[in-house]
């Protein structure tokens, strides 16, 4: 059972969670300092960085949770293998489409997690490692399970099929958040052809 004071220190947490996902929102957060976050949570700014020491810190207590969601839905893909390789590598990639939550929405906060080297530093830069690892783990494993299945060809080289579908992946994401009229609906459609066509030369 949670104490009073354990439950107290959770309120505390989200409201501050939640202050900082509104202003990364509304301004970006590049923008948005830790006496805004502290201000719009009623607390202090020695509070804030007493539970999250950095404004990465919070990026990643935003979306840590929704990562895992994400984890955890794409491999149930792999779980329940769908019989056709194309389209379970494209339903295993809309699994990271999905991104979980709100917290994900922000095409800003899109390219501080997605791709290294864009101002995220230290603790951000380990988390988008962690992502970027626990992606390429998993279409990996999808194209194992597929090879072994005898669907993909037995010559077909894994981890340079991993590398190209994890580039596929990235360049259109990158097309998505540095181009505001792309939709995410349309890059996700020219994501899933492009896989596709990749899979006809790949299928046993």
């Amino acid at each position: 059972m949670i104490g009073r004071r354990e439950m107290q220190k959770q309120k505390r947490r989200a409201a501050m969670l939640r202050a900082a996902g509104r202003l990364f929102d509304k301004q970006g957060y590049a923008r948005t300092t830790f006496e805004e976050i502290a201000a719009a949570a009623g607390v202090g700014v020695a509070t804030v960085y007493k539970y999250f020491n950095s404004k990465q810190g919070l990026v990643i207590a935003l979306l840590e949770p929704d990562l895992l969601r994400i984890l955890s839905s794409a491999q149930k893909v792999i779980d329940r293998l769908p019989a056709d390789p194309a389209k379970s590598m494209v339903q295993l990639l809309s699994c990271y489409g999905d991104l979980g939550g709100h917290n994900w929405a922000s095409r800003e906060l899109l390219q501080l997690t997605v791709f290294p080297g864009l101002g995220n530093e230290g603790l951000l830069t380990e988390f988008v490692r962690r992502a970027e690892s626990g992606t390429m783990r998993q279409i990996s494993e999808l194209l194992r399970r597929q090879k072994t299945a005898g669907r993909l060809r037995a010559n077909l080289p894994v981890e340079d099929a991993t590398a190209v579908i994890f580039a596929l992946l990235n360049q259109n994401f990158g097309m998505y958040m540095f181009d505001p009229q792309l939709s995410y609906a349309r890059m996700f459609r020219q994501l899933s052809r492009r896989v596709q066509l990749v899979f006809t030369n790949w299928c046993a």
